[in-house]
This record gives structure tokens, sequence and C-alpha cells, in this order.
């Protein structure tokens, strides 16, 4: 499986999808899948895929917000990387403890995620 990333830049407050990490700090950023910009790594936020999809079929990445049901409960929270365990997982807002999609499985139905936005255009979704 190739590894797939989107990047966030501040300063346009855009996201682009298509970006692969290249030489010396530096970005190709796709915009038709032909041509590309190389841009420094440095201005943009760098996600990776975790190579998941939602209950709708969307790829779920680093940063998105996910919603899921655990029992009689219903979560919204931050997709993210938890480097003890070197894989993705969930971030819980309060104690910003990351549980990894594998701990989850055991107790979520992981089918039952769906992304509804991400932190950086849709932070406010996660205090919901």
């Amino acid at each position: 499986m190739r590894s797939e990333f989107r990047a966030w830049t501040e300063e346009g407050k855009a996201m682009y999808y298509g970006v692969y990490p290249f030489k010396d700090d530096a970005l190709l950023l796709s915009y038709d899948g032909i041509a590309f910009d190389e841009v420094p790594a440095s201005d943009f936020i760098l996600m990776q895929s975790t190579g998941l999809l939602d209950k709708n079929g969307n790829k779920i990445f680093e940063g998105d917000i996910v919603k899921y049901k655990s029992g009689c409960y219903t979560y919204t929270e931050e997709v993210a990387y938890n480097k003890n365990f070197a894989g993705f997982g969930v971030k819980d807002a309060n104690a910003d403890i990351i549980f990894t999609f594998g701990e989850l499985a055991e107790d979520i139905d992981l089918s039952s995620f769906e992304v509804i936005g991400n932190i950086w255009e849709d932070g406010e979704l996660i205090d919901s």
C-alpha cells in the first residue's frame, strides 16, 4: 500500500490533496495529477492517511474529526498518530490520550466511524 498525504497551509487556509514528501524539506503539490509545484514543507502541516475508510467510503486522515458510537454513547474526536504504539487512533478530548484503532477494535465497530471535518477547518466540532 502506498502512503497518501494531504497538507494544510495556515497562510492560505487551504487543504491540499495529492501531496508528496520530497527532498530537502520540500513537498510536491499536485493540482491535476499531472503538474506539480515544489513548495517548502515548513509552510505546511503534513498529514498521512490512516489507510482506513469511514462508513461513507471517505479516506480517514490524521487530523480528521470523526464521529462514532460505542454502546449508547456517541463520541466526536480527532484522528491522531500514537508514536508509542506506532499507529493511528483517536485523541480523547479530555485527556489527550490517543487510543489506537487496534485498541478500539475490541470495543467499537470501526465501520461506524464517520469523517465530519478536520481540526483546521472544523475545529469547533471537537467541543460538541
